[in-house]
């Protein structure tokens, strides 16, 4: 009965919606969604909340901070007025 429980259990869960800690191998990307950048197949967010390209497969060079985007640092506040790329 048991096994029974432990399969329905598993069976309902659908497939990738098991925790990390009963997958036997480490999930490797190739490519990540906007707001994230590949890096050694893993998917990292962007810096400084910078977005990226949906399904991009490239570093820290895919992502950017987008035309618009508001910030503020000590000599004051300030507006990006195109799109800054982010580089190594």
């Amino acid at each position: 009965m048991l096994k029974k429980s432990l399969f329905f259990v598993l069976f309902a869960l659908g497939p990738g919606m098991a925790y990390a800690a009963c997958t036997a191998n480490p999930i490797s990307y190739s490519a990540c969604k906007a707001g994230y950048y590949l890096e050694n197949g893993d998917c990292m967010p962007c810096p400084d909340g910078g977005t990226s390209a949906d399904r991009n497969n490239t570093g820290k060079t895919a992502c950017y901070l987008p035309s618009g985007t508001k910030k503020s640092d000590s000599s004051g506040d300030f507006q990006y007025t195109s799109n800054c790329n982010y580089s190594d």
